[in-house]
């Protein structure tokens, strides 16, 4: 990976680097969704979601149209929104994965002694 490409790749984990945002960009890349569909959905305060919201529309990661009253967001491009997700889901597994092999590596170690 070159250093722009790394530059580019470091900026995406820090945007995605809060769980609000993941979850709603992963709401977002299933169906389009007003905020308070999505404050629902979260369980999170209005605020918050919508500050979620405005940091996710300044990376360009989603789009918002006006539907009367209400902004509807989507991803602004599913096929990348779908990729970056899979990608973080599949470390996140992998972590857990690594963490629950420590676990039992440890458990056995102590009942060996």
């Amino acid at each position: 990976m070159n250093r722009t490409m790394a530059t580019r790749s470091a900026r995406l984990a820090g945007i995605l680097g809060h769980r609000l945002r993941v979850e709603i960009l992963s709401m977002l890349a299933r169906q389009p969704r007003i905020v308070g569909d999505l404050v629902a959905a979260t369980h999170a305060e209005q605020a918050l979601v919508s500050k979620q919201l405005g940091i996710l529309r300044a990376a360009r990661l989603l789009r918002c149209n006006p539907d009367g009253r209400c902004l509807v967001y989507a991803v602004a491009d599913g096929a990348r929104a779908k990729a970056t997700l899979s990608a973080f889901d599949a470390l996140a597994r992998s972590e857990t994965t690594r963490i629950m092999r420590c676990a039992r590596a440890g458990a056995h170690a102590r009942g060996a002694t």
